[in-house]
């Protein structure tokens, strides 16, 4: 019998103790710690000697029986399995001879192999650890506080019924989870003046993955495409890939500027009128009517990215520019993951069936169809009333941060800034005709505020320096006076 087996629990690892208990002992039968045949203490044993409750233990015990690693003896406990797996996964013999035979005779270089480079791309850089981070006024993250775990983990679960399961786990093909579209036909388009059918929804990981296939479908090297001024930048790069014939227009007050000169000679343009990406502007009704008009004089299609439309929590939001289309010319582009959690990673794009059809399409041959699962949760976090909860509770919570945010750049009054009417979840600010706003956010690193410098919105040719964008969805209502504080005493330490 194995008297004390050798475990460490982590209480702060975020990692359930019972998990730990069993990867500890995984991670013994594979060492040859123990052996097939031996004896594990007796649960009562390891729970006094690991300082846990017993029936931790059990569960541990019983989990591992049912992978094969332990076995129940009778009036005796648990012992290892005779067929657990007992060695790892090893190297094969004679491949590291080859490997350096290879290496010998020259590396590859991969540059001249590449057909097409990508170190074009100039995204939002993001910190992995924002978290340990006190002031992190970074966008598109969440405060995990104002999340209910607990119901998406109900909802996983209702998931993983033998109910769903069969349908979960197939493969979809070229198909959605019909009970996920169905809410997005009845909860989410109705909110923003859409109707549409499922056969012309589709939905897809994220946002971008739409617009990716937007793009690849709509635009190639002869088609001309207008964007917003600054503008979302990984849409830039996305069009880079298929054209370089890209014209910015500039955004103000009442959003997208129509130069119909420019547009009478484009055959799509890139917008974001409801809440313009990242000047938080909103496109006036009037020049939603305008550009429509354009579009059906010019035979030009629109593609709307509509982020960030439940964040609305001053007014009413205005409807949707797609909700005004008669002619079928806009493609009306949605997020999911921005209501609940970043990391969920679905969207949807709404557009005639002929063109949802070639999308379904090529999404097939990229990655099939977003996970099972997470449509399913979705579609049941929906169904039960979850989503309009959280979107109720964001709305609360964004409302409170937005007035400290505002009222704490008030009073430094060394920079200014735009943000959205009815609500969002950031501020685009500008500071000083000489800052740069990347040295900014370098500095103000150091002194645990996170920022995102403003350069990549804009053309690389001629970046305007000087904009950067707080955002406040992750960062507590306590936290934020401080941090804009420390933020505009390195400003002061920056100035000429």
């Amino acid at each position: 019998m194995t008297e004390n087996l050798i475990i460490s629990l982590d209480s702060s690892s975020g990692i359930s103790l019972q998990a730990q208990i069993r990867q500890s002992i995984v991670e013994l039968i594979l060492n040859h710690s123990v052996l097939p045949g031996d004896k594990l203490p007796s649960s009562r044993m390891l729970s006094q000697q690991l300082k846990v409750s017993r029936n931790t233990v059990i569960l541990a015990y019983q989990a591992l029986v049912n992978n094969g690693y332990l076995q129940p003896r009778q009036r005796s406990g648990y012992v290892v399995s005779y067929d657990a797996p007992t060695t790892r996964l090893v190297d094969t013999p004679g491949v590291s001879e080859v490997s350096s035979n290879v290496v010998s005779r020259g590396v590859v270089d991969w540059a001249a192999k590449l057909v097409q480079s990508c170190s074009y791309i100039r995204p939002v850089q993001k910190p992995v650890n924002w978290r340990e981070y006190h002031y992190p006024f970074v966008y598109g993250q969440v405060d995990d506080e104002l999340f209910s775990h607990s119901e998406w983990r109900d909802c996983a679960r209702q998931a993983l019924g033998m109910r769903n399961f069969s349908t979960m786990v197939g493969d979809f093909g070229q198909h959605d989870d019909p009970m996920l579209v169905n809410y997005i036909c009845s909860r989410s388009l109705p909110r923003r003046g859409i109707k549409a059918r499922p056969e012309e929804i589709l939905v897809t990981l994220g946002a971008q993955n739409a617009l990716y296939l937007v793009a690849q479908l709509l635009v190639n090297s002869s088609k001309h495409v207008v964007l917003e001024s600054p503008t979302y930048p990984d849409l830039r790069d996305i069009l880079l890939q298929r054209t370089n014939s890209i014209t910015g227009l500039p955004v103000d007050s009442g959003g997208l500027i129509l130069d119909e000169g420019v547009l009478c000679s484009a055959d799509l343009v890139f917008i974001t009128p409801s809440h313009q990406c990242p000047t938080t502007h909103t496109m006036s009704a009037t020049r939603r009517r305008q550009l429509l008009d354009m579009a059906a004089r010019h035979d030009l299609l629109i593609i709307e990215d509509d982020y960030e439309f439940e964040m609305n929590f001053l007014e009413s939001p205005t409807p949707a520019l797609k909700a005004q289309d008669t002619d079928g010319r806009v493609i009306y582009v949605g997020s999911l993951s921005k209501s609940v959690f970043p990391g969920l990673r679905l969207g949807y794009m709404v557009a005639p069936e002929s063109l949802i059809q070639q999308a379904r399409a090529l999404r097939h041959l990229i990655l099939r169809h977003p996970p099972g699962h997470a449509q399913r949760t979705l579609a049941y976090f929906m169904a039960l009333g979850h989503y309009d909860a959280q979107i109720r509770r964001l709305r609360r919570h964004l409302a409170q941060r937005r007035r400290v945010l505002q009222s704490a750049i008030d009073a430094e009054g060394f920079f200014s800034h735009t943000a959205a009417h009815f609500g969002g979840t950031s501020f685009w600010v500008s500071g000083p005709d000489w800052l740069d706003s990347r040295i900014l956010a370098e500095r103000a690193m150091k002194d645990g505020v996170l920022i995102e410098a403003g350069d990549a919105f804009f053309d690389d040719e001629a970046p305007l320096l000087n904009y950067f964008r707080l955002a406040y969805s992750a960062i507590s209502s306590e936290r934020i006076p401080e941090g804009v504080a420390r933020l505009a005493a390195v400003m002061r330490t920056l100035k000429p």
